[in-house]
C-alpha cells in the first residue's frame, strides 16, 4: 500500500468504525453457526481423516456418502494407491471413523 493510499485509509477509517464495528458483530454471530454445521462428529478418527483426506480433496462431498465398511475400505485404500499419504494405520482409524459416521443406515447400528 502506498503512504498516501495509507494515510487516506487511515484518515478515513473514523468513519468506517461503526460499519466496521457491526461487521465484526455479525461475523463473531456467524461464525459459531459455521462451526455447528460441520457435517463430520468428533470422535476417533477424525483428525486423522480430516488431515489425511484433505491433502488432495475437499473433506464436505463426502459427508453425503453412504458405504459399507468393506466400501469405505476399498475406497480409503484406492485413494492411497493414488497418492494419498498415510500409514496402513491410519487408513484403518478412517475406514473405522467413516464406516461409523457414514456407513449405510442399517450398519450403523
Amino acid at each position: 500500500m502506498s503512504p498516501q493510499i495509507f494515510k487516506a485509509a487511515a484518515c478515513s477509517s473514523d468513519a468506517a468504525l461503526p460499519g466496521l464495528a457491526v461487521s465484526v458483530l455479525a461475523l463473531s454471530l456467524i461464525a459459531p453457526a459455521r462451526a455447528a454445521a460441520d457435517p463430520f462428529p468428533e470422535g476417533p478418527g477424525k483428525a486423522v481423516f480430516i488431515k489425511v483426506c484433505t491433502q488432495c480433496h475437499a473433506a464436505e462431498p463426502i459427508a453425503i456418502l453412504r458405504r459399507s465398511k468393506d466400501e469405505w475400505k476399498d475406497l480409503v485404500y484406492n485413494m492411497k494407491g493414488m497418492g494419498a499419504e498415510a500409514t496402513d494405520e491410519e487408513c484403518n482409524v478412517i475406514i473405522d471413523y467413516l464406516a461409523k459416521n457414514f456407513g449405510k443406515k442399517e450398519e450403523q447400528k
